[in-house]
């Protein structure tokens, strides 16, 4: 098993304290002092979970997360935030960048090894390398689940986890209305950060990159979303 986490926190004081906590606990712990640090780090290292501050100079922990995701060697990184920023919308954009998790400064170490087992476990449940690709296409477009991605006429759409889970929720479902305590029922199941006020932004926005097909997504006036 791989027990080796990455530590990214500028504050050398406090990363040192969390690289004592985990190691008296059997993981192995390196630490970066900010995000360039960390992607020259990650070059050479697989970590089975890269715990984050968010406030750092130069690459930022949102900055960081973003770089992560996007690439094919890491985007499986399990990533979870440390912050003292800790107003929803702060919550819903670290998430909304990829982030597994955000625990919001000051915590409990406890609090923190149960956030990391649950996304191990996560990570391990997940359908393994090698399986048959699973595809779903509809109307030009093809969701690859296993892959995270998303083309519409052989083009790739990037969108963010939230994004896809919606789309996934409406392509596997076509002609099913949806209401919002219905979506967020659903994705909140996919370990996203959603409420019933972000629901129509996280629509229109998908709406915005499916340009020339906006009308994917419809409305129902009074009962929800779908596609027809």
């Amino acid at each position: 098993m791989n027990d080796l986490i990455l530590v990214v926190e500028d504050s050398p004081t406090q990363a040192e304290s969390l690289k004592y906590s985990l190691e008296k606990l059997g993981y192995i712990v390196d630490i970066a002092l900010d995000g360039v640090h960390a992607m020259q780090w990650l070059e050479n290292n697989t970590p089975c979970v890269v715990i984050s501050d968010i406030i750092m100079p130069g690459m930022d922990g949102y900055e960081f997360c973003k770089t992560v995701r996007a690439d094919k060697n890491w985007k499986s990184v399990p990533i979870i935030f440390l912050s003292v920023k800790s107003d929803e919308l702060d919550k819903i954009l670290g998430l909304e960048l990829g982030a597994d998790d955000y625990l919001t400064k000051p915590f409990s170490v406890k609090e923190l090894i149960s956030r990391i087992k649950a996304v191990l476990r996560r990570t391990e449940s997940s359908p393994q390398k090698g399986l048959e690709e699973k595809v779903i296409r509809y109307r030009g477009i093809e969701l690859y689940p296993e892959k995270f991605q998303v083309s519409i006429d052989n083009k790739d759409i990037k969108l963010t986890k939230t994004e896809f889970e919606l789309l996934h929720l409406f392509l596997s479902h076509p002609g099913k209305i949806f209401s919002r305590d219905n979506i967020i029922d659903s994705v909140r199941g996919s370990d996203i950060y959603i409420t019933d006020r972000t629901v129509d932004v996280h629509i229109m926005n998908l709406r915005k990159k499916f340009e020339n097909q906006k009308n994917l997504i419809s409305t129902f006036s009074g009962v929800g979303y779908g596609i027809k």
